[in-house]
């Protein structure tokens, strides 16, 4: 029973820490953004593609932005 508990709590910290999802806002709406897979998700649910153009484009501004200021 031990080994399960503690295999069990190693899988959900590297499901975590793989997920790579980042919050951001956009027009004072909270989204989700999976850089890796280019897309947008509000409340899990995946937003529709031109909206989606409009969100990834403010982001790469905004982390553009961030990484000229380092």
């Amino acid at each position: 029973m031990k080994k399960k508990k503690v295999a069990m709590a190693r899988r959900k910290k590297s499901a975590g820490a793989s997920n790579g999802m980042i919050d951001f806002n956009f027009a004072n709406v909270s989204y989700q953004i999976d850089p890796t897979r280019r897309k947008v998700y509000y409340r899990w649910i995946e937003v529709e593609t031109a909206k989606t153009c409009q969100i990834m484009g403010a982001w790469n501004q905004s982390h553009a932005q961030e990484k000229r200021a380092v």
